[in-house]
């Protein structure tokens, strides 16, 4: 298993080099169907979107808040607001109670973030950048790199470990398998032969 990060300066340009890069190639190559795509925002937050290692990942850490933190601190802002403020303090107390508790409890109704690849993705792009991520064989690779031409001048990539890809596998655990893509017999077909190669 090989990793290739391609970084290009703006949060846009790694999603623009990959579209003329798959028009150039002509969208048959299996490299286009293997990649993910990172934003690093000025903010420090991450866009993870597409395949990686397999695995589908679509994680948008600005919108990450959390649903169960929303609830506790509605009801102890509702309940606060009441003791203090009566009726006007109750509407207050959720509103307040709600929006803090949506920011500092822990998420837990978005995608599951893959963080130790999160962590390294934030660290190799700088802000704000983006990059065109793919974990798979080397001659994919090859042909990714030799596709994206000039555009992908700034390529980092090695060939990863069996200790690496093993960590790479399980921090990717949570996320769903990356779709095969479109089939021409549908996605029955495509089932059936998942579950004969299971």
């Amino acid at each position: 298993m090989h990793s290739a990060l391609v970084s290009f300066d703006g949060v846009n340009s790694a999603v623009e080099a990959f579209s003329a890069a798959r028009d150039r190639s002509g969208g048959a190559s299996p490299w286009t169907s293997e990649v993910g795509f990172v934003e690093h925002h000025e903010n420090g937050k991450l866009v993870l979107r597409g395949t990686f290692a397999g695995h589908y990942v679509d994680v948008d850490e600005a919108l990450h808040t959390s649903g169960r933190g929303t609830e506790e601190g509605a009801v102890g802002g509702a309940v606060l607001g009441t003791l203090l403020a009566g009726p006007l303090g109750l509407a207050v107390g959720i509103v307040l109670g709600g929006t803090i508790g949506s920011q500092v409890g822990k998420p837990n109704v978005t995608d599951a973030e893959p963080e130790p690849l999160a962590e390294r993705l934030r660290a190799a792009v700088p802000p704000p950048g983006s990059a065109i991520v793919l974990i798979a064989e080397s001659s994919d690779v090859d042909q990714m790199v030799a596709a994206l031409g000039p555009a992908g001048k700034d390529v980092t990539r090695r060939a990863l470990s069996e200790e690496e890809t093993a960590a790479l596998r399980s921090s990717l655990s949570a996320s769903p398998t990356a779709s095969a893509g479109p089939s021409e017999e549908g996605e029955e077909a495509v089932e059936a032969s998942d579950s004969r190669g299971s």
